[in-house]
């Protein structure tokens, strides 16, 4: 295995932290929710899967505001948890899963830590371009192919993954990423980083899926922000989840991130619903659910006049819960009650 710079991991770290989030895994800010066509920030979704469902604002109310709230904090959920990926259901889950964009995104800043953007061979060495070639292998098995080349008078790189089986902490993962950014001459750090995929097909457990996107990270501001838009498709049902104009910014604290969420999510049986955190929500590093955070979550216009909404309120790092207004009159008529990560 190649020796990884320490500048490169730091900043694939803050990659890897604004993808568990997820999700988004992936934005593109959109508070105000995507227009009745599927238009709005953003457009159309990316080629490769499409999705064929509702694109009208979901209404909110005690039977799906779990849900939405949760798809809306995970970018899609596994089919453990409820049956099939963000799939809004009509009883609570009482928990939430993994999202399959943690999931992928763990195993693809896995990968990337593998290889050297700084490494260069006097083979493949062209004036100011260098290009590397080279194989990695996933910790139970499997393996991944890639192809970089870095201008070592700019830091500008692009290069690609092709992964075959390749299997990192459970979840196998099949398809071609390609990727680009900047790496800082000086510091070896990246500057920034970008990942697009199609037809990127995942496995974990008795659970597969097919992903569709692209990522980017921006290290030149801070708080770190990424930006994401991604089709996911469950293979057990078919059904395709949209993931659109999300938005991530990471705040590191001494043991812990703090994390604001803004996009929007498209749930093919409800609709869409913007979201955004009013709160953002805290996660201690080893911790898989944050401790604090607040999420609203907006959907079609009630009876009363305004929007349906839903909010999901951390309550501690094993508890939360969620309250609808399942009217539109601005005041939250339906409570969960608490709820178990």
């Amino acid at each position: 295995m190649k020796k990884v710079r320490n500048g490169f991991v730091k900043n694939l770290h803050y990659l890897w932290l604004a993808g568990v989030i997820a999700l988004g895994l992936m934005t593109i800010v959109a508070t105000g929710g995507g227009g009745g066509d599927g238009g709005g920030a953003g457009g159309a979704p990316p080629p490769g899967i499409s999705y064929t469902g509702i694109k009208d604002p979901a209404p909110i109310d005690k039977n799906n505001a779990e849900g939405l709230t949760v798809g809306a904090y995970e970018g899609g959920r596994t089919g453990a948890a409820i049956g099939q990926l963000g799939a809004v259901q009509t009883e609570q889950s009482g928990s939430i899963g993994y999202s399959r964009i943690l999931k992928v995104s763990q195993v693809l800043e896995g990968s990337l830590r593998q290889v050297d953007l700084m490494s260069r061979s006097g083979e493949t060495f062209i004036g100011k371009i260098y290009t590397e070639t080279g194989t990695i292998d996933g910790n139970c098995g499997g393996s991944a192919s890639y192809t970089i080349s870095v201008d070592d008078q700019t830091g500008d790189f692009s290069g690609s993954l092709s992964f075959s089986n390749y299997c990192e902490d459970g979840v196998t993962i099949s398809g071609a990423v390609s990727f680009s950014g900047k790496v800082d001459l000086v510091t070896e750090e990246l500057v920034r980083f970008s990942l697009s995929f199609s037809t990127l097909s995942g496995t974990s457990g008795s659970d597969s899926f097919t992903l569709n996107g692209s990522i980017t990270t921006d290290l030149t501001v801070y708080p770190y922000v990424m930006t994401m838009s991604m089709l996911l498709r469950d293979n057990s049902t078919d059904k395709v989840y949209w993931v659109k104009d999300y938005t991530m910014i990471v705040t590191e604290g001494a043991g812990y991130m703090d994390v604001e969420l803004s996009g929007t999510y498209y749930d093919p049986d409800y609709g869409y619903i913007a979201f955004i955190t009013t709160v953002p929500f805290r996660i201690s590093y080893g911790d898989e659910s944050p401790s604090a955070g607040t999420l609203i979550v907006t959907g079609e216009t009630g009876s009363a006049g305004g929007s349906t909404m839903a909010r999901l309120t951390v309550l501690s790092s094993t508890t939360y819960q969620v309250e609808a207004d399942t009217n539109g009159d601005g005041t939250y008529d339906w409570d969960s009650g608490i709820l178990y990560w």
